[in-house]
């Protein structure tokens, strides 16, 4: 295989995607055919012992969403992003891959069988509601996309599932919730999880929808009416079965539940026990730091949802190593406005903006997740700029604490 090939066929089956290809060469004998030019290609691959074939494909396009959901945080952001900010994507094949959420809307019997014969599990869904006239409103479509049955045909073909719901104070609530999640019980153990999350509201919301952002009180009734929920599949299945995003303990000042709590922490990258984590890692690895340091004075930053519990539970341990001063600084989100507070949505403009000028040490150290793999903020502000304005190193830790203190030694 030569770069610019085109792959026809693979064990005789045509090749859509990566996944078709990764299927198919599966065999331990694997007929090939490509096109080179004008040439058709035709050979014969004995992969009886393990066969890395070393291709990489040009980009897949991908299926957008055609839904227009009340709450989509795509719809709320400001404009002049960059253009992959404002792709809506809907695609099976992106939650097997990546564990984005789909909501199965545009998914017709063919993606389901391929789903099934290629197993394509664990699935992330974005289910909302599961009663079509709160569907119909919450997720701005016209026909009934019938959840249930395509949510009956992966939990029969043994597809392993994992569920969403964006919680909306007046849309989605109350007696609505309490139908999902019985409708999406129905579909344990294939359906395994359910995570529960509240709307993210922007300052970017013209002409959308009216909705209303969950207050610290609705966050504790929330907390009270999971906790009984949970109590029946406890006795039922010894799972929990329905897990709140940290935001709602957050939110309404409550502490945050135990490790064993999110049993194997399957919604992590929903924001679902990712506090929990964070601490307890640090807890496991404050054993190592240093007693003391030369002297060395740090900031470091955050959204303003994290900052009351980085203060409580981390910088009393740091303050305690002789030599290091820490501040802590939490920044306001106002690229996004409404009630965005998570780290991960600050951006490099809104922390220059608010650090500038401010005594700050020699080094500023940024929460992991605010920044992509090319380490680019949403503004499209990066590490380099950030230094510039700053007159500072500015430092993203990828694992530890630890990490943090070496590099700080180093200036």
């Amino acid at each position: 295989m030569r770069p610019g090939d085109q792959l026809l066929t693979i064990a005789g089956h045509a090749v859509r995607d990566p996944i078709d290809f990764q299927f198919y060469a599966a065999d331990d004998f694997i007929a090939v055919t490509l096109k080179r030019g004008e040439e058709r290609i035709c050979f014969t691959v004995d992969a009886q012992e393990e066969t890395w074939f070393g291709v990489e494909f040009e980009e897949v396009t991908y299926r957008s969403c055609g839904n227009h959901c009340v709450f989509c945080f795509v719809d709320q952001n400001p404009k002049k992003l960059r253009d992959t900010l404002y792709f809506k994507d809907e695609d099976f094949r992106l939650s097997f891959l990546y564990g984005n959420y789909v909501t199965l809307t545009n998914m017709g019997l063919r993606d389901l069988k391929r789903i099934a014969t290629q197993r394509l599990s664990p699935l992330y869904l974005s289910v909302h509601s599961s009663a079509w006239p709160v569907r119909k409103k919450l997720l701005g479509i016209r026909r009934d996309d019938h959840l249930l049955d395509k949510l009956a045909f992966l939990a029969k073909a043994g597809i392993e599932m994992h569920a969403q719901i964006v919680l909306c104070p007046g849309w989605n609530d109350g007696v609505h919730l309490d139908q999902t999640i019985d409708d999406l019980a129905c579909f344990y153990p294939a359906l395994q999880t359910i995570a529960i999350v509240p709307v993210g509201l922007t300052g970017h919301r013209r002409g959308l929808p009216r909705l209303v952002a969950v207050s610290a009180e609705y966050a504790a009734e929330l907390i009270a009416w999971e906790r009984m929920r949970c109590a029946s599949f406890l006795r039922r299945w010894k799972t929990h079965f329905i897990y709140l995003a940290d935001e709602f303990y957050l939110l309404a000042g409550q502490v945050l539940p135990r490790a064993k709590r999110y049993e194997n922490f399957a919604q992590i990258e929903n924001g679902v026990g990712m506090t929990r984590a964070f601490l307890d890692q640090f807890n496991r690895q404050k054993r190592w730091l240093p007693r003391q340091i030369a002297p060395k004075s740090i900031t470091l930053v955050t959204g303003q949802m994290a900052a009351p519990v980085i203060q409580k539970q981390i910088l009393p341990v740091l303050e305690r190593i002789e030599g290091l001063s820490v501040q802590l600084i939490a920044i306001e989100n106002r690229f996004y406005g409404g009630g965005v507070s998570v780290s991960g949505l600050l951006t490099g403009g809104d922390i220059a903006t608010q650090l500038q000028g401010r005594a700050l040490g020699e080094l500023v150290v940024l929460p992991p997740n605010c920044l992509n793999h090319d380490g680019v903020f949403l503004d499209d502000w990066n590490l380099a700029q950030l230094e510039k304005v700053l007159q500072k190193p500015v430092f993203k830790p990828e694992s530890n604490f630890a990490e943090i203190l070496r590099i700080a030694k180093k200036i």
